[in-house]
């Protein structure tokens, strides 16, 4: 089976702190060939790459505005060239139109994958409210007219249902994620000299935080639980990894209150930084399904995170960790009750690692993904 995928995802062509061209190796080993079409910015021009014999990617180069029409061009160009069988978009919206048109003129079977929290979402819609409506028309376009939508979570399909869209039609599957690799133990030393490296108290309690600081990830109610945790703990300490270059005002008063920035932490040097932690914290407003918490759990560190679509698809509540309100109080005090109880936090650690590891293998999560594009095959009639 060939495959051609539509993505924005630039780090397909070259991300060494990441696993994403790794995991898309894998999806071609299953697949047969993969043919990725992704954005790049017009300003940082680059060639197609061919990363193995069935898989290749090529680069846009060209400005936001203009990605749907460059990345249909060169799809259909590609798929004159060498025929897909199946054509899978990574979002509903700029992507989605691009397998629409696909789709429309050469009949293509496509499948629309969803990786976040967009419909009935009035927190997405307030961040950029013109921007955010025109996209949500254009999903409204796209998904019902797509042979199979692939969203993160039980709550996200039940809303495509409340739409609409076939329930037989709706695939929920997290993003594969390399769990048994954050499970494997980091030695004494290496943690104690990352430990030292942050500039951390050997006897401080380490609260950790992993992702891009993006509107929906909310790092600003974080920031104020841990104000009131350092009231009630003062040794805690914070640590936020990940890339703030856009955020200069946010650093500076996170500094202030004794955060710890160390910047993007290459993927490899992750399971370190979770297993230094006491407690992983997450404080989102919505998301799809955010790995990093999978990872926590996988490397048997508690899970604090705020209550958001997709968070109870991996966290069980006061079991691998505590969910709580949308509010710096609730997301304070569930800390400080995880901090006071380090007996429980183990527990819960222990019981995430063990739920992690089975519920989300990683094969298993590949196979899966690759599955989609043969049933996107079948439910369109062509198999």
């Amino acid at each position: 089976m060939h495959v051609l995928m539509i993505s924005l995802d630039s780090s397909l062509l070259g991300d060494p702190r990441g696993n994403t061209v790794e995991r898309h190796l894998e999806y071609a080993r299953r697949i047969g060939t993969l043919t990725i079409v992704a954005y790049n910015p017009a300003s940082q021009p680059k060639t197609p790459r061919q990363l193995a014999d069935n898989l290749a990617i090529y680069p846009t180069n060209t400005r936001p505005a203009l990605f749907p029409w460059a990345a249909y061009r060169v799809a259909a160009r590609l798929h004159q060239q060498h025929p897909a069988d199946v054509v899978t978009t990574q979002d509903p919206f700029a992507c989605g139109l691009v397998g629409l048109l696909l789709k429309g003129r050469f009949g293509l079977p496509l499948n629309v994958q969803s990786h976040s929290h967009f419909f009935d979402n009035p927190h997405w819609l307030a961040e950029r409210p013109l921007r955010n409506r025109a996209l949500a028309l254009v999903a409204r376009l796209v998904v019902p007219r797509a042979d199979t939508l692939r969203v993160l979570s039980q709550r996200e399909k039940a809303i495509c249902v409340r739409r609409g869209v076939d329930p037989a039609r709706v695939f929920v599957l997290t993003v594969p994620t390399a769990v048994s690799s954050f499970a494997e133990p980091v030695s004494p030393e290496r943690l104690t000299a990352l430990r030292g490296a942050l500039g951390i108290a050997a006897d401080a309690p380490v609260l950790l935080w992993v992702g891009f600081p993006a509107a929906s990830k909310h790092v600003e109610l974080l920031l104020a639980a841990y104000r009131l945790v350092r009231q009630a703990r003062p040794s805690a300490r914070l640590v936020m990894a990940g890339d703030f270059q856009a955020r200069p005002d946010f650093v500076r008063q996170g500094q202030a209150a004794g955060v710890i920035f160390p910047g993007r932490v290459d993927y490899e040097d992750l399971s370190a930084y979770y297993q230094l932690a006491s407690v992983y914290v997450h404080s989102s407003r919505y998301e799809g399904v955010a790995r990093v918490l999978i990872e926590a759990l996988a490397a048997g560190t508690p899970v604090v995170c705020t209550d958001h679509l997709g968070a109870a698809e991996v966290v069980r509540h006061g079991e691998s960790g505590l969910l709580t309100d949308h509010t710096p109080e609730a997301l304070a005090e569930a800390i400080i009750a995880l901090l006071d109880d380090p007996a429980r936090a183990r527990a819960m650690g222990a019981a995430g690692q063990r739920d992690v590891l089975e519920r989300f293998d990683y094969q298993r999560g590949l196979d899966a993904v690759a599955e989609t594009y043969r049933a996107t095959l079948r439910l369109a009639g062509r198999a």
